[in-house]
């Protein structure tokens, strides 16, 4: 049955690690599955760059079998400088490429596509699903998970504190602007994202900041149309710079938003 699984999968079965023996330790992921782990892992490989950022803030990055390509991208990651030696880097994450690394553990998210998770169980690697993190709260539940799975529980409770000392000064400097606050757009090629319910919506109002997407009432998944955006009449757009991984198709969109004649009136 197994074998007819990788086979469904296109994955060499030789090319699989063993299934793990007796011992080792449980964890149960956010989607409630139990999954075994044979002993500490050394050989892990997370399939997103935000859990990428998350497991370098919890162990070395030689425990990392390969990161995600735009990690080295100071533009998009913060842990560009953690990653310069990191061998492997990866836009994407092909069954065949993660079963050469042989990792012992895979970090998945609940954005990861059902069967490539499936498959991976099928493969005999332990796979621990997270949350792709909405919310801040989100985060915090993330990473004390992360930290469980990877046995540092006491890193992971080290990332927390940094982290509420960083809010709790966000909101006291929040706290002290006075006046009305500016109005930001959030200009993207995801056009159905920023919305009420999202991280950057979150994050807009810890920074005092209204988020003209949320405030003409749309949630995270409805469309940003152009008539949104003028409706909202946003003091700034917050864009992306030019980086090394933009596309052709970024650069297009970025040219033709900011040069539409229907947003040149706008402050």
């Amino acid at each position: 049955m197994v074998g007819a699984l990788l086979s469904g999968c296109g994955v060499n079965q030789a090319a699989a690690p063993e299934r793990f023996s007796s011992g080792g330790y449980e964890v149960v992921d956010y989607e409630g599955t139990v999954v075994k782990i044979q002993s500490k892992p050394k050989r892990v490989l997370t399939l997103s760059l935000t859990f990428d950022v998350i497991a370098l803030g919890l162990t070395p990055p030689e425990t990392l079998v390969a990161v995600n390509l735009m990690a080295a991208d100071p533009g998009l990651s913060c842990i560009a400088d953690e990653v310069k030696e990191s061998k492997t880097k990866l836009l994407s994450y092909p069954l065949e490429t993660v079963a050469a690394l042989k990792p012992d553990l895979i970090i998945a998210s609940t954005w990861t596509d059902r069967v490539t998770v499936q498959c991976l169980r099928d493969m005999g690697i332990p796979v621990v699903v997270c949350k792709g993190p909405e919310t801040v709260e989100q985060v915090r539940e993330t990473i004390l998970l992360m930290a469980k799975v990877l046995r540092e529980e006491q890193a992971g409770r080290n990332v927390l504190a940094i982290m509420d000392a960083k809010l709790a000064e966000i909101e006291q400097v929040v706290s002290r602007q006075t006046g009305r606050k500016p109005v930001g757009m959030l200009v993207s090629q995801m056009t159905s994202y920023g919305g009420k319910g999202s991280m950057f919506d979150e994050l807009c109002t810890k920074a005092g900041i209204v988020n003209g997407i949320a405030a003409m009432g749309l949630k995270n998944g409805e469309l940003v149309t152009k008539e949104v955006v003028i409706a909202s009449n946003p003091d700034f757009f917050l864009i992306s710079a030019d980086r090394k991984f933009t596309t052709i198709q970024g650069k297009k969109m970025q040219r033709e938003y900011l040069g539409d004649p229907a947003l040149q009136h706008l402050p």
